[in-house]
């Protein structure tokens, strides 16, 4: 089923287009945003509307395939549908275009280029389960509702719901167990600056702190908080502003309609244990940073920024344990993933930005500023999509109230990746310490477009410096570049071992995995099941050692479970049946084990009969996480897709099943088959090829033999079945 949001009519509307789906007339929202990379200090005045341009965007849920049907109300010639990896890949039939949405995503339909694109955010459909008569729920149902400002005490949940159009910002202070939840719309267009002092508005480069301007949410102080699918629009300048906070969720947020000067995404000073995920982010300004205090203190900024670090007997002085994963960002001006520029903090570290579609930017993409005195370090960029407008936009700020937007260049090339340690002479804010940026990598990072990729890294003296960053396995266009160009990899003074190395041998870590594919299981157990017969979800999953291993004294492996877990429980097979059983009650599971059949998959259909039970299990959804066993060398492709399509259709013998790919936990020349084969079949498609490359994932130094310990220990199990989980939770 899927279920349409409704839409409230408000003052600023477009009509762009006319979209059905399966057939069906919708309705669509609308919202404004940046038409030109043209920002300015605030002048007393916001920025003029000839800057900008309405656009339209559809709001929905669904757990069922949709057929859209999209039609401009101007002529166009082409259609890109974006992110690129969704693989979406449409019909345009008498000026209307027509694709197939498999699963539920937030992409952009472009038959205009930049201009005028249409936005769909497919949500999954949402289960909140909560009471909305409730004293400790501020609910907000169906319509427009001019609420001011909204305060969250300990406890407490905002509900907007679909349909909702709330004008107002939310706050919270020294608050715990918070929540701020739905499919409804937070719109902050009706609040506005206080000038506090008068400025010139010609070429005035700090003018910012004349005016005060409500963020659209501001949580400080707090513990414990959840912000899930609502979507924020026209922010007056940061949409969402954690201040000091611990155990952050952000999930499944769209933001929408930043046109105004300096309007950011989510922008975080000193928090911990931060997780935000699946979002779509398209932001005037920078999309989202991980800050340290910043300057924007009357009086003292040193004093007033030790203050907020050290307040109530509690220290906010480090900011770490960020993963930022599987989001959309379209930036109009700013950074779009970045650390800084403020960065009044004593450490910043742990932080990771995987998995995410940047599908238009203008400025540097992943970004390292160090502005302040912050130590950064254990800062990972991997598994980033980057996609290149053919003609960029160059960022440019308005000096004065005559100035036009001007700057297309066609030879304007942002840095795909950029770490520096420097002076600002406003953010700064006139602080003599200086901090430092070492042990930063950047991870198989693909870019699309006809600019090739720059990086760009400066340290700020002998004892400031930038130093030991890696940036491994660029790929341009798909195809793996042995080596960046000179003239695009600056190094300025202060920086030290920075290198870039391409992964020419990408099986290296595969060919660790000496634990013989023979035997793993005796033929009579190869199959296995949990809790058989249960009413619930019928899931299997088609694996070898990772998802089981008898016992092998010999190389010392004495368990039966998925290798290399501490136990049972910590193998990803049972950490995603508790998380599916969580969901669905009394689900059943089938274990599939085909290492056997991995390392002759050449012979076609030869062994099928040793799954005959699992064939019987007649699933609902099945796993595919294999491929560890099949030989790399010669390794040929047509011959093993085709054989595996007949494995799986033995497997789903009624044929209701759902797919979920992986790629090997190492390199292997069967990934792409995985993707490719994923696509066609418009089934979730996991990555994690990468964690396969990390000796942290696996059980290195628990075990002697080192074909054993190079499977995933507890971490890598953990992280396997959370990236397996992220995408199979759409199918259940």
């Amino acid at each position: 089923m899927y279920k349409l949001y409704p839409v409230t009519e408000t003052d600023n509307k477009c009509n762009d287009y006319i979209v059905k789906i399966n057939g069906e007339a919708v309705a669509l929202d609308s919202a404004r945003v940046s038409k030109v990379p043209f920002n300015r200090r605030w002048p007393g005045h916001q920025r003029s509307l000839d800057q900008s341009e309405l656009i339209n965007f559809l709001s929905l849920a669904t757990d069922e395939e949709l057929h859209f049907e999209i039609t401009p109300q101007k002529s166009f010639e082409k259609v890109e549908i974006r992110p690129h990896s969704l693989g979406i890949n449409p019909e345009i039939k008498d000026g209307t275009i027509c694709f197939t949405l498999k699963k539920p995503a937030f992409f952009t339909v472009e038959p205009f280029g930049r201009e005028s694109a249409l936005h769909i955010f497919a949500d999954t459909m949402s289960n909140y389960d909560i009471d909305t008569n409730s004293d400790d729920v501020i609910y907000f149902g169906k319509g427009e509702h001019d609420a001011g400002f909204i305060t969250l005490k300990s406890n407490q949940t905002l509900f907007i719901d679909e349909g909702a159009v709330v004008y107002g910002c939310v706050r919270a202070n020294d608050a715990e167990n918070i929540k701020i939840v739905g499919r409804g719309i937070l719109d902050n267009s009706r609040n506005e600056g206080t000038i506090l002092f008068e400025c010139s508005a010609e070429n005035n480069d700090t003018a910012v702190k004349n005016v005060k301007r409500p963020h659209t949410v501001q949580i400080e102080y707090c513990t414990n908080v959840e912000i899930d699918g609502i979507t924020i629009r026209d922010s007056l300048v940061y949409n969402i502003r954690p201040i000091g906070c611990k155990n952050l969720r952000i999930s499944n947020v769209k933001i929408i309609g930043c046109w105004r000067y300096n309007s950011d995404g989510i922008d975080m000073h000193n928090c911990e244990d931060v997780l935000i995920e699946n979002c779509f982010i398209r932001s005037f300004d920078d999309s989202i940073c991980v800050k340290g205090f910043d300057c924007y203190y009357e009086g003292d900024v040193e004093e007033a920024v030790k203050k907020a670090m050290y307040r109530n007997g509690k220290s906010y002085d480090v900011f770490k344990n960020v993963l930022v994963r599987n989001c959309v960002i379209w930036n109009d001006w700013g950074k779009c993933l970045e650390i800084g520029a403020e960065t009044r903090a004593e450490e910043m570290s742990s932080i990771v930005f995987e998995d995410c579609d940047i599908i238009h930017a203008t400025s540097t993409v992943l970004d390292c500023c160090n502005v302040d005195y912050a130590d950064v370090f254990d800062v990972i960029y991997r598994n980033i999509n980057v996609e290149y407008d053919d003609l960029l936009m160059c960022p440019a700020l308005q000096k004065s109230d005559a100035d036009k937007y001007t700057d297309l260049t066609a030879d304007y090339t942002p840095n795909l990746g950029e770490v520096t340690t420097t002076y600002h002479f406003e953010y700064s804010a006139g602080g003599s310490r200086r901090g430092k940026c070492h042990d930063i990598k950047f991870e198989n990072i693909h870019l699309y477009g006809n600019k090739e990729p720059h990086f760009h890294f400066k340290g700020y003296d002998e004892n400031h410096k930038t130093k030991n960053i890696e940036i491994k396995n660029v790929f341009w266009n798909d195809k793996l570049l042995t080596e960046i160009k000179e003239e695009h990899f600056i190094m300025e003074e202060y920086t030290e071992n920075i290198i870039y190395k391409a992964d020419n041998d990408s099986y290296a870590q595969l060919k660790k995995n000496t634990v013989d594919s023979k035997n793993q299981l005796p033929e009579s157990g190869v199959v296995r099941f949990m809790n058989q017969g249960g009413s619930g979800e019928k899931v299997m999953f088609v694996g070898n050692s990772i998802t089981l291993h008898s016992p092998r004294p010999e190389i010392g492996w004495n368990f039966e479970h998925g290798m290399a877990a501490s136990c049972t429980e910590n193998d990803y097979v049972h950490i995603l049946a508790d998380k599916i059983t969580e969901v669905i009650p009394d689900s059943s599971f089938c274990i599939c084990q085909v290492a056997e059949w991995e390392r002759k998959y050449k012979e076609g259909e030869t062994i099928h009969h040793l799954f005959e039970n699992a064939g019987k299990f007649d699933a609902d959804i099945i796993v595919v996480r294999f491929l560890e066993n099949c030989p790399h060398q010669d390794f040929e492709p047509a011959v093993f897709k085709k054989n595996m399509i007949s494995l799986l259709e033995f497997l789903n013998q009624s044929k209701k099943a759902k797919f979920v790919f992986t790629t090997s936990f190492f390199q292997h020349p069967g990934n792409e088959i995985m993707e490719e084969y994923a696509k066609e079949t418009g089934s979730p498609f996991v990555y994690i090829s990468d964690l396969g490359e990390r000796d942290d994932m696996k059980a290195i130094g628990l075990f002697e033999h080192s074909g054993v310990a190079n499977h995933p220990g507890d971490l890598g199990m953990k992280t396997i079945a959370e990236r397996i989980f992220d995408k199979l939770k759409t199918l259940l």
